[in-house]
C-alpha cells in the first residue's frame, strides 16, 4: 500500500481501522495528527527563513512559526541577536538598553519578537525558524508523508482511539507513536551534529 498524498493516506486509515463508517471523520484524525506532530516533532526539514521589518521595537512572527532557531539584524550578520525571556527584556529595557541602538537581544511575547535596544530607524531581521507541518488538507502531501509515512499513519489512528472509545488501541498506538516520533528527533540530532 502506498501512502504518497492525502487520499492515500485517507484509504489507508480506512482500511486500517476497517470501518466504512468514518470517511467524515478521517480527515480529522490526520488534522489532529499534525497538531500533535507539530507540538513534538523538530526536523530540518522544519526550517524556513524569512526577512521581516522591525517597527517601534516589535516584528511579527510568520504565521506558521513554531520555534524561532536564529535571528539576526538583516544589516549585520557578524551578530545574531540572543534570546531572552520577556522579563529579563523589560529590566534590560529599564538599566542598559534605554538608549537607541542596534538591537542585541530578542524575545517573543505573543505573536510578536520584541528587540532591545530599539532601533532608531528602520531595520530587518533575518529568521530562521521551524514552521508548522504543511496541512495535507490543503496540500495534497508535504516532506513529512513522504519521509515518514509511518508517522503520519501512527499519530493519525492514535487520535482516532478515542472517537472510538478503544483505550487498548489508544495505548499501543501511543506507544508507537512515541517511539517513531523519538527516532526521527534522533536522527535529526545526529545530521545536526
Amino acid at each position: 500500500m502506498a501512502l504518497t498524498n492525502y487520499s492515500e493516506l485517507q484509504t489507508a486509515l480506512a482500511d486500517w481501522l476497517n470501518r466504512a463508517d468514518l470517511d467524515q471523520k478521517i480527515p480529522d484524525f490526520i488534522a489532529l495528527a499534525e497538531s500533535t506532530l507539530n507540538d513534538v516533532l523538530r526536523s530540518a526539514d522544519m526550517v524556513a527563513s524569512t526577512t521581516t521589518a522591525i517597527t517601534s521595537g516589535r516584528a511579527a512572527l510568520p504565521a506558521d512559526a513554531l520555534e524561532i532557531v536564529y535571528a539576526q539584524v538583516a544589516s549585520n550578520e557578524d551578530e545574531p541577536l540572543e534570546q531572552i525571556a520577556p522579563q529579563q527584556l523589560t529590566m534590560l529595557r529599564r538599566t542598559r538598553t534605554r538608549d537607541a541602538g542596534n538591537p542585541r537581544f530578542y524575545a517573543i511575547v505573543g505573536r510578536q519578537l520584541v528587540v532591545t535596544p530599539t532601533p532608531s530607524g528602520s531595520l530587518s531581521l533575518d529568521l530562521d525558524y521551524y514552521q508548522r507541518i504543511p496541512p495535507l488538507a490543503s496540500n495534497s502531501t508535504n516532506w513529512l508523508l513522504t519521509d515518514a509515512p509511518h508517522i503520519y499513519l501512527y499519530t493519525s489512528l492514535l487520535h482516532s482511539s478515542p472517537f472510538l472509545m478503544d483505550d487498548a488501541r489508544y495505548q499501543v498506538f501511543n506507544n508507537t507513536v512515541s517511539q517513531q516520533v523519538m527516532a526521527a528527533v534522533k536522527s535529526q540530532q545526529t545530521l545536526s551534529y
